[in-house]
């Protein structure tokens, strides 16, 4: 039988290297022409938050004791009034936000760190992940179904530390991110992965689902300095921000799902339209020295909240682009 033939693309690798960074090139040029403004230049003729917002004078409300480490994360229940939280003493607590009451005491498995928690929507229903690889479940519908092993299932394993978990709307699917690269979605009730998404190539370590279509898009956040937006229904990304010069430790959309901000390790936070396909705005000061671990918007979005690693919090007004009011912790970073 003769042998089929095999064409060859034209061209060695080095000729195609050179087109793809020439194509690179013609984007990055062809969005510097688009991006004829900047985003306080825009928004020049816009009021100032006036100076007595609530938002902004920012104080101590509770303190919630009981971990014997350092906290790595907490999540807000559906009713606004519940708070799970999650730490290196390898438990998860439960808090009542209004009486500062420890509520539920659940531990993950000893000796290993809770690296991230999630609320599902129902408020029943948690989800612990750690630093053994897995994410478990849980239902708290009261202190003797808490004690059950019927009430715990090991839902999502990775093949390294998941670095955050989120519902996706329902108890039903759960979304992870971890240090293999990758992010999973899973369902709950089979206990088997739905999706895998590959693309980032270093460490994936923060997620947040798209406001208005949380069953279609979710925005992850990367060591290797990029954030990718991904279509849950394909499980491809179809977005990829970069411009960080250190790792990205955070994403959240905006409230009006149009663009996402970014906290990074280079200090600086930014905020990326997914209209415009590129960054519109930078959060960054002389003063700040320290990278940024977290970030959220107020509910309007005119206000993003920014948690540093000098032990600060910076409220940054998002069109005007400078820092309303600053508030100090000199024993535990945000």
């Amino acid at each position: 039988m003769a042998s089929a033939e095999v064409s060859h693309p034209s061209g060695n690798a080095t000729d195609l290297l050179k087109k793809c960074s020439e194509l690179k090139e013609a984007l990055r040029f062809e969005k510097s022409r688009i991006a004829d403004t900047h985003l306080s230049e825009a928004t020049a003729d816009v009021e100032e938050v006036a100076a007595d917002c609530p938002l902004l004078t920012m104080k101590q409300r509770k303190i919630l004791k009981g971990h014997h480490r350092k906290v790595l994360h907490f999540d807000w229940c559906a009713d606004s009034r519940h708070l799970l939280s999650g730490a290196q003493d390898s438990f998860a607590f439960v808090w009542d936000g209004f009486t500062s009451h420890k509520e539920f005491e659940l531990q993950l498995q000893e000796d290993t760190w809770v690296t991230s928690c999630a609320y599902a929507p129902n408020g029943v229903v948690i989800a612990l992940a750690g630093m053994h690889s897995k994410c478990v479940v849980y239902r708290i519908d009261s202190k003797d179904t808490i004690k059950s092993t019927q009430t715990r299932r090991t839902v999502g394993t990775h093949n390294a530390v998941i670095t955050s978990c989120t519902f996706l709307r329902s108890d039903q699917q759960l979304l992870t991110a971890s240090a293999d690269k990758t992010c999973a979605l899973w369902d709950v009730e089979r206990i088997q992965p739905i999706l895998v998404f590959k693309g980032h190539t270093r460490d994936v370590l923060g997620l947040d689902t798209h406001p208005k279509e949380p069953f279609s898009v979710f925005a992850s956040a990367s060591s290797d300095h990029t954030v990718r937006i991904w279509d849950i229904r394909t499980g491809k990304c179809v977005i990829k921000f970069d411009g960080h010069d250190s790792d990205v430790n955070a994403v959240r959309f905006f409230p009006t799902s149009e663009s996402i901000g970014t906290a990074s390790g280079d200090g600086t936070c930014r905020l990326f339209d997914l209209r415009a396909d590129q960054e519109i705005s930078i959060y960054t000061a002389a003063s700040i020295l320290f990278g940024a671990s977290s970030l959220d918007f107020s509910k309007s979005g005119r206000i993003m909240f920014v948690g540093y690693n000098d032990y600060t919090l910076r409220a940054w007004d998002t069109l005007k682009v400078f820092v309303y009011s600053i508030v100090c912790s000199w024993f535990h970073p945000f």
